[in-house]
């Protein structure tokens, strides 16, 4: 059985707690799950020799200490860099993640998001969360209208979130919010349990529109408190932040959707 998004809105850690640890780390990860957050959202991206891995950017020059493309470099090589020590010294040796050790540390304690960041890694996430038997655990976001129907096409057990970001790329910012509302229809009929939306372009005719089709608003990625408010008191379904110690306390006043 599938996700289900709870009544209240839930608070999703991007990126682990990755405010004040380095994200996508376990150390991340396990510091959103002593919050007590609802969900972890983590970057999926697939090594050379296809390994699904925690990543967010298509380089890791960023926030590890080697450099170069993450689709050059092999498994082997990449779980010997420390993905730590550009947030502090005090993460030094933090390495980078495979998808599986997240799947395993996780298990029965918080569910997962799972931010695909390549086509490429829908499949093997797949594979993976099914393989590691908690389905109905995860929810795979990142998607468009064809990751959509390929998650639905391998498995019923796995939820997903259409992302809006092909549908918005070059448009007229002046039209972004009817290509908004226009994403809650291609959502609904692909069977995805949610539109995965930037708060900017959230307001509460959306939020009703989108019940109204059956499905509900993920957004991301807030760490304003008065901006989460105003999103609490329009419904969203979700609420993406790095701080989720700031967004908690908010979210677990009396709010639901």
């Amino acid at each position: 059985m599938p996700y289900e998004t709870p009544s209240w809105t839930q608070v999703v850690a991007h990126r682990g707690n990755s405010g004040p640890f380095p994200e996508n780390t376990l150390v991340a990860v396990e510091s959103a799950i002593s919050l007590g957050v609802d969900m972890v959202e983590v970057d999926i991206r697939l090594t050379k020799d296809g390994v699904p891995i925690l990543m967010h950017h298509d380089r890791i020059d960023g926030t590890t200490s080697g450099a170069g493309l993450v689709t050059d470099i092999t498994w082997d090589e990449l779980r010997t860099l420390d993905a730590g020590s550009w947030r502090g010294a005090q993460f030094a040796n933090e390495p980078v993640r495979a998808l599986d050790e997240i799947l395993e540390v996780t298990r029965g304690r918080v569910a997962l998001n799972l931010d695909l960041k390549a086509p490429e890694a829908t499949e093997p996430t797949v594979i993976a969360a099914t393989r590691a038997g908690v389905s109905a655990n995860v929810v795979i976001s990142g998607c468009t209208a064809k990751c959509v129907q390929t998650v639905g096409d391998m498995t019923g057990d796995i939820a997903t979130l259409f992302n809006l970001d092909e549908l918005l790329l070059g448009i007229n910012p002046a039209d972004a919010r009817k290509v908004t509302r226009d994403g809650v229809d291609i959502a609904a009929e692909l069977g995805a349990v949610a539109i995965n939306v930037p708060h900017i372009l959230v307001d509460a005719g959306l939020v009703e529109l989108a019940r109204d089709a059956g499905i509900g608003v993920w957004t991301f990625t807030v760490d304003d408190e008065s901006q989460a408010l105003k999103l609490l008191d329009m419904g969203v379904a979700s609420i993406t932040t790095n701080w989720p110690a700031r967004m908690l306390p908010l979210a677990r006043s009396g709010y639901s959707q």
